[in-house]
């Protein structure tokens, strides 16, 4: 699935100017969860999602803290699969769950970058409590009761 809230004039503007991606980020982050708040998802929608991308888009740049970025990129995915959700677009729900998951996994292979904290938002998205944690590792081939801890 690729999603696709922003335009390409917005996102080109939003990867170059740092304080008003900003502003758009909270924008539509409130927005989104005024709406969602009031039961009113399909207009909660379009706003989590331009929050969503917007929050992958501080992750790509590092221009803000990666604390505040992971954060907000982690909040931002619950917001839009919530909206899914809500909706009765499961699917689409489990495949935002499932985009997030992928670039966090494409954060740790990089050097500079906290890797326990990287974890514990993964861990946080593999057993989200809006879904269930099944669905996304059936996705990736993991059978829990084969795994063994010792």
């Amino acid at each position: 699935m690729k999603l696709n809230f922003l335009c390409d004039l917005h996102r080109r503007e939003l990867k170059t100017n740092i304080t008003q991606a900003i502003r758009f980020w909270q924008d539509g982050f409130d927005s989104a969860q005024f709406y969602s708040q009031q039961g009113l998802w399909r207009q909660a929608l379009p706003h989590a999602g331009c929050a969503f991308e917007i929050a992958e888009i501080f992750i790509t740049n590092k221009e803000i803290d990666y604390t505040v970025a992971y954060e907000w990129f982690h909040v931002s995915t619950l917001l839009l699969a919530d909206a899914f959700n809500s909706l009765g677009y499961t699917g689409e729900a489990y495949e935002v769950i499932e985009l997030a998951i992928e670039r966090f996994d494409r954060e740790l292979g990089l050097s500079n970058i906290e890797q326990k904290l990287v974890m514990d938002y993964l861990n946080k998205l593999h057993w989200c409590e809006h879904f269930e944690p099944n669905y996304i590792e059936s996705k990736r081939g993991i059978n829990r009761s084969s795994v063994s801890v010792h």
